[in-house]
């Protein structure tokens, strides 16, 4: 998938979503095609509606797609807009989709993109490159108590309000404008050379990619709206690679696999609500050795996958 990673749990995500023939899925996170790849290789008169916010996610998936380019149609969109962009295509129902959360191998392997702290790059992290917020933009305008609200909740990071301060004040002396910039500041808190700091920039890095990206604002949203246009049978399965995108997806199918949630002391259903899926994976699937050995981004990987069995849409 040229720079696109390999993709992940590919046998598990094909073995839970049971592509048809002639069949019509959404894939939500294209990447580079791999997942769509595989899907219309195993169901070559299957449709896909392929998503992806990335410009050169869109642009590398079309070539890996090329053979099969009367089958996909590519929509440069986050999978936010999944429901609105299908509805304008005249698409009511699909049997499948796909999401595979996260950030791409790609998007973390060049450093002009400024996602990662192995290179001194600009500070940007946008998955869209045409929305305005950046990383760069995020920590030199906002305030410290909102940078360590941030490097908390989507980062779980024990120093947040310390690497927030020490963020304030470094700005104050030089812009903090390149990735190299900002693991400096980090390192200050931090220190240099051991696994804990190495993890700390880790997670506050993630933490600005998150924000920078609204990444877990409209997870659930999306997901709901996903399966809402599932038909009886059809299939979600999803990949998350962090805690917290794990924690919204588990909660989400949790939530969509159960009846009446009125209090058991109100006699009777005032609340409305019907099961809309039939959990797959009781516990999430990980990714084997073999597969952790060749591709290292398997490792954090957690497979969740959910069936529509009834409920309006």
């Amino acid at each position: 998938m040229s720079s696109f990673h390999t993709p992940v749990m590919l046998k598990e995500c094909l073995r839970y979503l049971e592509p048809q023939d002639g069949g019509v899925y959404v894939d939500a996170t294209l990447g580079g095609g791999g997942h769509s790849l595989a899907m219309l290789e195993a169901q070559p008169q299957a449709r896909l509606y392929c998503f992806d916010q990335d410009e050169e996610a869109i642009e590398a998936a079309a070539q890996n797609l090329a053979q099969h380019c009367g089958q996909v149609d590519l929509i440069r969109a986050n999978f936010s807009g999944i429901r609105t962009e299908l509805a304008l295509r005249q698409i009511k129902t699909i049997d499948g989709a796909l999401f595979d959360l996260g950030v791409s191998s790609h998007q973390l392997d060049c450093p002009e993109r400024g996602f990662s702290f192995d290179n001194d790059a600009p500070l940007d992290m946008r998955m869209d490159g045409t929305q305005k917020m950046t990383a760069a933009k995020a920590v030199q305008e906002l305030d410290q108590a909102a940078l360590a609200k941030i490097f908390k909740e989507y980062g779980e990071e024990l120093n947040a309000g310390r690497i927030a301060r020490a963020i304030v004040t470094s700005r104050g002396e030089s812009p903090i404008v390149s990735t190299g910039d900002l693991a400096r500041v980090i390192e200050k808190v931090a220190g240099t050379g051991s696994k804990e700091s190495l993890k700390t920039k880790v997670r506050v890095f993630q933490a600005l990619r998150i924000y920078v990206n609204g990444e877990l604002d409209v997870l659930r949203a999306a997901l709901l709206d996903t399966i809402n246009i599932l038909k009886p049978g059809a299939r979600i399965v999803v990949l998350s690679y962090h805690s917290l995108e794990d924690r919204i997806v588990k909660n989400a199918l949790r939530d969509m696999s159960q009846e009446c949630q009125c209090p058991s002391r109100v006699l009777g259903c005032s609340c409305g609500k019907k099961k809309l899926v039939k959990i797959l994976t009781k516990s999430p699937l990980v990714a084997d050795e073999a597969e952790v050995r060749t591709n290292k981004r398997s490792r954090s990987a957690k497979l969740r996958a959910a069936e529509r069995i009834q409920g309006e849409s």
